[in-house]
């Protein structure tokens, strides 16, 4: 255990021009393990050692029970502990992220406030989980890399270590730790992966963890040298406030990918995701326009590359309803997201924009949102978000552009009178 992660600290420099390491300490088995090996090679390499505990107060009692635990037992070692109790289920509720989300940027956005290298209990198995998980989900080499031993002041000391290894080495010091109820469940992808799926992985290969950390050292390596590699090119095809598309398209692809990427970064202040990379690349090569977030656009004509602002059409929108002959028209377009049983409104129908608080069941979809997060998943330009038209009866919402209707006014077999949502602009 200890060779495994003396072999880890030394290859990747992780205690390196610091003479304070902070253990992210949960209380569970792995990050337990971290603290007893960091102390044993204390003296090795001349750190002062500390530990930092986030409640995030999502578990009730359990969750207390865990900061006890580990103030009890940083008390009982005499290592120095940052305790943080934050709420971040309402953090997630007002950003509109997901827990998951909202708890990871907490932890880090704590780790930020710490001096010297923050360690965090990583394994060879949690390597192995988030490699694979990035599979499934569909990833370039980037999401292959799994879990990098060292970035910036976070580093992993257990990296080459597997939860085996872990287990081990507390049963032989005959240590306690708590276990967080939530990973024996199955109700979270991750832990189906390791309860499930990496069992059979073991079968098949006895040694998976350390043959995925060999992978993913190999991608690592050529994701280095490709990214240095668009990082040359984008010097050379970079202008102002451009980049130079003829001598764009003759790269490989993969590097005419990190280049944009690279722009866009360095224009924008975010990473395009594949789905608007893959367009950008596209548009190299035959000329045009991809929208893209924050109310910008890639253009490619005439050899340049770049961004310029999304125009403020001047229109508005003009909606009418038109009667559905339900006897003729039934089989074929009962189906059509913009017809409504006018049976099932409340009352009177009003067209607006949207309002806050607004939410709507589309038909099809098994789920309730607000109009913030379809317009969200739909990528509709934040200009637009308060121009387009809503129908809406004294229960909420029946109809949004682009939308559809709400499955409470959707129209079925039973359906008597019908009528269609025609939407048109006036220049």
């Amino acid at each position: 255990m200890l060779k495994k992660v003396i072999n880890a600290v030394e290859k990747y420099g992780m205690f390196d021009n610091t003479d304070r390491v902070t253990v992210a300490l949960s209380g569970g088995a792995d990050s337990v393990c971290l603290l007893y090996v960091l102390l044993e090679l204390k003296n090795k390499y001349g750190y002062n050692l500390g530990a930092v505990h986030i409640n995030h107060m999502l578990r009730g009692d359990e969750a207390d029970r865990d900061e006890q635990f580990v103030r009890f037992l940083c008390d009982s070692l005499s290592v120095p502990l940052r305790v943080e109790r934050i709420d971040v289920a309402k953090i997630a509720k007002e950003t509109g992220e997901s827990t998951e989300l909202a708890a990871r940027k907490v932890r880090y956005d704590v780790f930020t406030k710490i001096d010297g290298v923050v360690a965090t209990a990583h394994t060879a198995s949690d390597n192995l989980e988030t490699a694979v998980y990035n599979f499934i989900r569909g990833t370039g080499i980037k999401g292959l890399l799994g879990v990098p031993p060292k970035r910036d002041r976070i580093v992993r000391p257990l990296i080459f270590c597997a939860r085996k290894d872990v287990e081990k080495y507390l049963n032989e010091k005959g240590v306690d730790f708590v276990t967080d109820s939530t990973n024996l469940s199955d109700d979270y992808t991750r832990n189906m992966l390791r309860h499930r799926a990496v069992p059979v992985f073991k079968e098949i290969n006895p040694s998976v963890e350390a043959k995925v950390s060999d992978m993913c050292e190999n991608l690592r390596e050529d994701e280095d040298f490709l990214s240095q590699t668009a990082r040359k090119i984008y010097i050379l095809t970079a202008r102002e406030k451009e980049l130079d598309a003829e001598l764009l398209k003759i790269q490989h692809p993969a590097i005419i990918k990190r280049v944009i990427s690279n722009f866009i970064l360095e224009k924008c202040g975010y990473c395009p995701d594949s789905l608007h990379l893959n367009k950008c690349r596209d548009i190299v090569f035959s000329s045009g326009r991809v929208s893209m977030p924050k109310g910008l656009s890639v253009c490619c004509q005439n050899g340049r590359f770049y961004l310029e602002e999304n125009r403020e059409e001047s229109f508005e929108y003009i909606v009418n309803l038109e009667e559905v002959n339900t006897l003729e028209e039934k089989v074929n377009n009962l189906f059509s997201k913009d017809i409504i049983d006018c049976d099932k409104i409340c009352g009177s129908i009003t067209f607006r924009t949207r309002q806050e608080g607004d939410f709507i069941r589309p038909v099809g979809r098994n789920c309730t949102k607000s109009l913030k997060k379809l317009f969200n998943e739909k990528k509709i330009p934040k200009g637009m978000r308060d121009r387009l038209p809503v129908a809406a009866d004294e229960q909420g919402v029946v109809w949004i552009f682009g939308i559809g209707a709400s499955e409470r006014v959707a129209v079925d077999e039973h359906t008597k009178s019908a009528k269609r949502f025609v939407v048109t602009k006036n220049q």
